[in-house]
C-alpha cells in the first residue's frame, strides 16, 4: 500500500483504498464527506460497535475481519474503506483533490478531469461535484454529441440526452463509426436510425402536398399561379431541395417560403399564400410532425435511462 503524498492528512480521521489494484491509500476528513456525500453521509453515520483492540496473542485476520463486520472500517490503513474497482485511483484522486484541496477554484478542469470528477462524485452523490463538472463540460468545452448523450444516459441528465439527440438527427447514420454506436448504446442508435426515417418520409409527404394558392383579385389566370406555386414547391430549388437538400426541419419551411422564387406567380398571391399558410400553422400539422417525431424518440430515451419526461 503507498500512502498519497497529497492527500493522506496526518489529521485525517478516514481512510480510503483504491480498489482498482493500484493499492492507493488515502486519509482525510470524515465530517466533511459526511457534509458534502449523501452516500458517505449515510454510511459513516451508522452506529459503529467497539471491539477491543487486538492482543499480542490475536489472530490479525481474524481480528480484521470482525472488525469489518462490525462496520469499523476506515479507523486505519489496515481497515480502509475501498472504493469499488470501476473507479480508478486517478479519478479518485481528482475527486478528493475537488473536495479537500480546492485546486481549480480559479482555473477550468480539463474535458478528462471533469468527467473524472462528474463520475466519482455520482457514484457517491456529491451534488456539488456532479454541478461543478457539468458546469464546465456545458460552458467550457463543446461535448460530441455522442458522448453528450452517453453522459446523460449514464448520469440522468435529461437536458444532455435532448441535447445530444437532437444533434444526432442531422448525422446519417451510415457515417455512425461502430465505436461510436457502441458508446450510443443500441437502443440510442436503434431510435436515431428509426427516427431519421420517419423525418424522412414526413419531408417527402410535405414536399409532395403542395398547398392550393390564395389567389388575390387581381389575379385573372388562377391556373399559371397555380402552376408556378407548385414548380417552387416541387423544387429543388423551393421546398423539396430545402427539405432533401438542405435538410431543413419542416417547420422552419414557412418562416423561408417568401425567399423561394415563384416565377410569373402574381407577387399578392404568393404573399397572401404564404401568410395564409403561416396563420393556419397550428391547423397544418404535417408541419409539425417531425417536431413529434423527435420528442418521442427523447422521451422513450428518457424512459429507458429511468429519467421522467416532462
Amino acid at each position: 500500500m503507498a500512502r498519497h503524498p497529497n492527500l493522506y492528512f496526518p489529521d485525517g480521521s478516514l481512510t480510503l483504498k483504491a480498489g482498482d489494484g493500484s493499492e492507493t491509500i488515502y486519509n482525510v476528513y470524515r465530517g466533511q464527506l459526511q457534509l458534502g456525500s449523501e452516500f458517505f453521509g449515510a454510511m459513516l453515520t451508522l452506529p459503529h460497535p467497539n471491539i477491543p483492540p487486538m492482543g499480542s496473542n490475536d489472530n490479525a485476520r481474524e481480528w480484521f475481519q470482525k472488525a469489518r463486520q462490525l462496520g469499523l472500517d476506515g479507523t486505519s490503513d489496515e481497515l480502509a474503506i475501498t472504493f469499488p474497482p470501476q473507479l480508478a485511483a486517478t479519478e479518485i484522486e481528482t475527486f478528493l483533490k475537488f473536495v479537500f484541496l480546492q485546486t481549480w477554484s480559479d482555473n477550468s478542469p480539463s474535458v478528462e478531469t471533469a468527467r473524472a470528477l462528474l463520475k466519482v462524485s455520482h457514484f457517491l452523490a456529491v451534488d456539488t461535484g456532479i454541478a461543478y463538472a457539468k458546469h464546465h463540460l456545458d460552458e467550457r468545452h463543446r461535448l460530441p454529441d455522442i458522448q453528450r448523450l452517453n453522459l446523460g444516459f449514464n448520469y440522468g441528465f435529461a437536458d444532455w440526452i435532448k441535447m445530444g439527440f437532437d444533434g444526432l438527427m442531422s448525422v446519417p447514420v451510415n457515417d455512425i463509426s461502430e465505436e461510436d454506436e457502441a458508446i450510443m448504446g443500441c437502443h440510442a442508435f436503434r431510435a436515431l436510425a428509426k427516427t431519421q426515417l420517419q423525418v424522412t418520409d414526413t419531408r417527402l409527404n410535405l414536399a409532395v402536398r403542395v398547398p392550393v394558392v390564395n389567389h388575390c383579385n387581381e389575379c385573372f389566370v388562377h391556373s399559371y399561379c397555380q402552376a408556378e406555386w407548385a414548380r417552387m414547391w416541387t423544387s429543388m430549388d423551393g421546398v423539396l431541395g430545402a427539405l432533401i437538400k438542405e435538410e431543413l426541419p419542416g417547420s422552419l419551411i414557412l418562416e423561408k417560403l417568401p425567399t423561394f422564387d415563384c416565377g410569373i406567380m402574381n407577387t399578392e398571391c404568393h404573399r397572401r399564400t404564404c401568410d395564409g399558410l403561416k396563420d393556419t400553422l397550428d391547423k397544418v400539422s404535417i408541419l409539425k410532425e417531425e417536431e413529434a417525431l423527435v420528442d418521442e424518440a427523447i422521451d422513450e430515451l428518457l424512459r429507458c435511462a429511468g429519467i421522467p419526461s416532462k
